[in-house]
């Protein structure tokens, strides 16, 4: 997992926002199952169709990660001409201000089909995929992601020193969270030596609940919010 090449299947720009309510209390996080979507979501014509953008599928989730009171709300937007070609649009927001993008298309849902899939099928699968970005199984403990590897501890250290660095990127290069951060800095940020801030994530995040999405192919990723840095912190990134 060395580099995070999967990084370049999904446009995910990473970073925080944070008041002074979020400061000066020790971490608490909600592992409760996560409420109801707030717009339950299907498969279907877009209200207002745009362009080419004639089938859409449009909802939001709300979750306390932070255990404060206030929860964040995770928002999916995709839209496009066809289920194997819609743009879809993933973002974490309280009070209207983004803490977590990112971004694919459902193409990468098809990535390593033998041969033609129907028409009915592609759909199936794209609706599928889709519903379970506000799904119960979206909500996950950390330690639960890190189970089946045969040194956990430094597999989440590994994924939270590369987050490091491209958090250090984004804030070298004045980026805000809804922001795209260029793919080559995506890719291969420069390198942080900072396995004190590394190991306290770590030590915060094992015990988090985070969010975790499919992006297609072999992307798939997981994000958990650090009180400490008033951020969401990828945890887990792995086929």
């Amino acid at each position: 997992m060395a580099r995070l090449p999967l990084l370049l299947l999904a446009l995910v720009a990473l970073d925080a926002c944070g008041g002074a309510s979020d400061r000066g209390t020790p971490a608490r996080h909600d592992t409760t199952a996560a409420p109801a979507p707030d717009r339950p979501a299907t498969l279907g014509p877009c209200a207002t169709p745009a362009g080419g953008d004639s089938l859409c599928f449009v909802g939001s989730r709300s979750h306390d990660f932070a255990g404060d009171g206030r929860p964040f709300r995770i928002e999916i937007d995709a839209r496009g001409p066809a289920p194997d070609s819609l743009r879809v649009a993933l973002r974490i927001v309280r009070n209207d201000s983004v803490y977590h993008r990112a971004d694919w298309s459902t193409a990468l849902y098809g990535r390593y089909d033998d041969g033609p899939v129907s028409r009915d099928s592609t759909r199936r699968r794209a609706a599928a995929h889709l519903a379970r970005l506000l799904g119960d199984s979206a909500f996950v403990p950390v330690r639960a992601l890190l189970g089946g590897a045969p040194a956990p501890d430094a597999m989440l250290r590994e994924a939270i020193a590369f987050d490091v660095q491209v958090a250090e990127e984004r804030r070298r290069r004045g980026l805000a969270p809804g922001d795209t951060l260029p793919i080559a800095a995506r890719e291969s940020p420069a390198p942080v030596a900072d396995s004190a801030r590394v190991r306290a994530l770590a030590a915060e995040l094992r015990g988090a609940t985070a969010y975790r999405y499919y992006a297609g192919g072999e992307a798939t990723y997981a994000v958990a919010w650090s009180r400490a840095e008033r951020r969401f912190v990828t945890v887990f990134s792995c086929c």
